[in-house]
């Protein structure tokens, strides 16, 4: 059995060292940042650890609003019906 202490200890370490920030695209993240890009004057590595965006909130929302229903058999008509094949071999 895990106790609450140790998973919370556990996700206290993952996010350790995290930052919240804003991404050039518009999504909001928190990041852990990996240091300096070798040559990249002054640029750095991050490592994306949650991405919140409306997208995203959207999908999970209509996911959960919409029940799961059964997707139907959809396929193209044939354009000749099928022959019985024992006639062909046999006549």
């Amino acid at each position: 059995m895990v106790h609450v202490a140790s998973m919370l200890s556990r996700v206290r370490n993952h996010f350790q060292g995290a930052k919240f920030a804003r991404m050039s695209s518009g999504t909001y993240c928190v990041i852990r940042d990996l240091g300096l890009v070798k040559g990249g004057k002054g640029m750095r590595h991050h490592e994306v650890l949650i991405t919140f965006s409306l997208k995203g909130l959207w999908r999970s929302a209509v996911t959960v609003a919409r029940p799961a229903t059964p997707k139907a058999d959809v396929r193209p008509p044939t354009s000749q019906p099928m022959s019985d094949s024992r006639s062909l071999l046999t006549g």
